[in-house]
């Protein structure tokens, strides 16, 4: 898919074109950039704003991040995509955020029950007593 095309699907998602900013783990971090491996480096349409950088991540199926870098004197603005999500930091002439997919699979994976395994824990670390445990199934137990 073109860089033109991914400027198209910006505009089209209805959720973005109003002004509305993601949220959760789709959220865009104003005034954050990543560093790491980058798997492009675009200027020109995708670099229009944000939102094209988001598209250009979005049909790159070896993106798991992005930073969008404002143009500034001598610098034209700039899309980067990244190979890993790592950790944001702060850069005030910066914006970034999460692959669609990879937000996607975090908030899907954010609403399932937690299992018996991590009730247990979460329950000894709330200072209540855990329940007793069997490990009757388990090898070498």
């Amino acid at each position: 898919m073109t860089l033109l095309a991914a400027l198209l699907l910006s505009l089209a998602q209805p959720a973005l074109s109003d002004g509305a900013a993601p949220t959760g783990a789709a959220a865009i971090e104003d005034g954050f950039a990543r560093r790491g491996a980058v798997v492009a480096r675009l200027d020109g349409a995708a670099a229009l704003s944000v939102l094209a950088c988001r598209s250009a991540c979005a049909v790159n199926q070896n993106c798991q991040a992005y930073t969008w870098r404002r143009p500034l004197p001598g610098r034209e603005a700039r899309c980067d995509l990244h190979a890993m999500a790592l950790t944001p930091f702060p850069d005030p002439g910066a914006a970034t955020g999460l692959s669609p997919d990879l937000a996607a699979r975090i908030e899907a994976a954010s609403d399932r029950a937690p299992t018996a395994r991590e009730r247990e824990a979460l329950s000894a670390v709330d200072g209540g007593e855990a329940p007793p445990r069997d490990d009757s199934g388990l090898l070498g137990g």
